[in-house]
């Protein structure tokens, strides 16, 4: 199991599009994944579980591309 930290989000960036982006890596439910983006964007730090830590890896990157920072735990 990998984990993704959201660590902040960029104004002006779409939440709708990176909640696809969480629901399409993570197979969070979209209310949840959009609930998710809104939280980091609010300053919270989000954590997101993958099962997957090459795809934690890609989902860090496209956020990161999309001006949400983040990062992956590689402690797991």
């Amino acid at each position: 199991m990998a984990r993704v930290f959201v660590l902040r989000v960029r104004r002006g960036v779409s939440v709708h599009s990176l909640a696809s982006i969480v629901q399409q890596y993570t197979g969070l439910p979209l209310p949840e994944a959009r609930r998710a983006v809104e939280r980091a964007r609010a300053g919270e730090r989000v954590e997101l579980d993958l099962d997957d830590e090459y795809a934690a890896y890609d989902l860090a990157s496209v956020l990161s591309d999309l001006g949400a920072a983040s990062d992956v735990d590689e402690s797991l």
